[in-house]
């Protein structure tokens, strides 16, 4: 028969070595006696971007591949496939890596929101990797009540400052395509299959593939453009989508 010995309690988890024939295995489990699961959650704003320095966060803190939800999407809401995903998938005592606090996404009231959905609700935890000292919801649970009061203050305070530079990158970029306007010099996202060419063949074959009813994702994959590139095409052509 084996030996099970709960070594020790440490903030929400409980640490137990089984001793079975001279082999040790250590379980780390929850409070309320699930196992615990760490999960890892990264995201990058456009397809373009590249994640491979986050997933090489994930990988050095040991979290598995298959447990690291990944979006391309941005962060200014919530509804993104794979968060969603991971929101429907962790349970409490799990804990959740992430490297920034707006891969929660850059709205004030969704940050707080979702930090608390996951720390008090689910009751799992979220650790920042960027900020580890300060951010990892297990420290303030062990402090009880006034480490939920720290933890709010710090959690509006750094939500806010996220918030205003995502208003603030937008405002710029506005006044800078407003100056570009001005003087004549914004034309906006160019179309890229232009006249002449190899370019306009595979124009042409794009629109008729269109209107002989291939589907965006069929042309895609045929032609190698972007969906946005294939709007613009047919936009600029005046056929409906």
């Amino acid at each position: 028969m084996p030996t099970i010995v709960n070594v020790a309690v440490f903030l929400n988890y409980r640490l137990t070595v089984t001793v079975i024939i001279g082999t040790i295995m250590v379980t780390i489990t929850s409070k309320g006696g699930n196992t615990m699961t760490t999960y890892g959650y990264v995201r990058v704003s456009t397809v373009e971007q590249n994640e491979a320095r986050q997933l090489a966060t994930m990988k050095e803190l040991g979290v598995e591949r298959k447990n690291v939800f990944v979006d391309k999407a941005s962060g200014k809401d919530t509804n993104r496939p794979q968060y969603q995903e991971l929101r429907s998938t962790i349970q409490s005592g799990d804990l959740i890596y992430m490297d920034d606090l707006d891969r929660l996404g850059r709205s004030y009231d969704d940050v707080i929101d979702d930090w608390k959905y996951i720390t008090r609700k689910v009751g799992a935890d979220i650790v920042i990797t960027s900020n580890a000292e300060l951010f990892d919801s297990r420290r303030f649970k062990s402090m009880g009540d006034i480490g939920k009061l720290l933890e709010d203050q710090f959690l509006s305070m750094l939500a806010y400052v996220a918030e205003q530079e995502r208003k603030k990158n937008k405002r710029r970029q506005r006044e800078g395509i407003e100056i570009a306007k001005a003087k004549g010099k914004f034309k906006g996202r160019k179309t890229k299959l232009v006249e002449g060419g190899e370019e306009e063949v595979r124009r042409n074959a794009i629109i008729k593939d269109y209107q002989d009813g291939v589907s965006i994702a069929d042309i895609r994959k045929t032609y190698k453009v972007g969906t946005g590139t294939i709007y613009r095409l047919l936009e600029r052509e005046g056929i409906k989508r």
